[in-house]
Formats: C-alpha cells, sequence, structure tokens
C-alpha cells in the first residue's frame, strides 16, 4: 500500500496536477491510515517517509496539513480507501468565479454531471474544512475547493487518481472550447 501511495502521489506531480511539493494522499489500513508528511517532495518521496495515523487520534505534526481533512473523510465514508488531493490549475481557473462546474465533456458529463465548487475559507480552514469536504464526497467522486484544488476519495488510489485527471481533463476541454 505504501509504495502505491508514493507511485500515484509522483504521477499527480509528472501530470502536472501538483507542483513539487504540493498536494497530499493517503490510503486506508483497518483501523488507521498513511498520509504523506507536511512538506513532502513528490518527486522524491520515499516509502519510509509516509505518516502512520490513527482513526481515532490526532494525526503526529509531521502529517500533511490535511490529515485532519482525510481523517474525517475516513471516518465517515466507510467505503472509502484512498485519498488524494491535487492542485489541478485548469479546474481551479475555471471554478475561481463559480460555485458550480459542469464539464461540457462527454466523459465528464458521465463521470461528474455538474458538481458544486466548495468556498473555501482560509481563516478557519481546519476547522470548516473537513465537514464540507466530507458532505460534498458523500455525493460526489470529488470535492472542488475554489481557489485551492480538488479532494478525491475512493475505494482505491488507482481510482482516486482517476477522478482527479478526468476532472481536469474535462476543465482543459471546457477552457480550449472558451477560447474557440
Amino acid at each position: 500500500m505504501k509504495e502505491e501511495l508514493a507511485f500515484y502521489y509522483q504521477l499527480l506531480r509528472q501530470h502536472a496536477l501538483n507542483d513539487s511539493h504540493s498536494g497530499n494522499g493517503s490510503v486506508r489500513i483497518g483501523n488507521s491510515f498513511v498520509i504523506t508528511k507536511t512538506g513532502a517532495c513528490a518527486d522524491t518521496v520515499k516509502t519510509d517517509e509516509l505518516i502512520h495515523c490513527k482513526l481515532n487520534e490526532a494525526p503526529p505534526q509531521n502529517a500533511s496539513l490535511d490529515a485532519t481533512i482525510h481523517q474525517h473523510i475516513y471516518q465517515s465514508n466507510k467505503q472509502h480507501q484512498a485519498i488524494l488531493h491535487a492542485h489541478n490549475p485548469y479546474t481551479i481557473a475555471l471554478t475561481l468565479q463559480s460555485l458550480l462546474f459542469s464539464p461540457i465533456d462527454f466523459e465528464g458529463k458521465l463521470y461528474f454531471g455538474e458538481l458544486p465548487v466548495i468556498e473555501c475559507e482560509t481563516e478557519h480552514y481546519l476547522q470548516v474544512m473537513p465537514q464540507r469536504i466530507n458532505d460534498c464526497l458523500k455525493q460526489h467522486p470529488i470535492a472542488i475547493v475554489q481557489s485551492h484544488g480538488v479532494y478525491s476519495a475512493a475505494e482505491n488510489l488507482e481510482l482516486a487518481y482517476k477522478w482527479l485527471c478526468s476532472i481536469e481533463q474535462s476543465a482543459k476541454i471546457k477552457w480550449l472550447a472558451q477560447q474557440a
């Protein structure tokens, strides 16, 4: 599981969904989960750098800043076994001025339909956003946080990765169509 998490975290960087030190990922392991550390470098991340967290205890200090978000999602949704968070540039750009994202391409419509865009509460991010993101993920495979990025929760890392890539492809297509 740790190797797979490191692999998908690196793919997010390789495909320009994150910069070298942004985003995060986790995978559930029984009554705990493993997550990327704060300030993890996607280009060089190693499995021994991943942080073990328990579902019923505060995450360690060196866990990703978003560890409490991942923890909240796992506690509330038994079907979610993997979470990836990326800073999809086209998705962010197209949702800066809107609280709804509607893909125009076939796959985007098929996978997502219309998606709410969650307003980012920057001043109280860790107090407010875990619940907002979790509520969205109960209804949709992804949660778009305005000006911040996309969270994807799924039954495995491959599917979580697919959702992040698919929404970014839909955003690129929509952006290109607007330029035409």
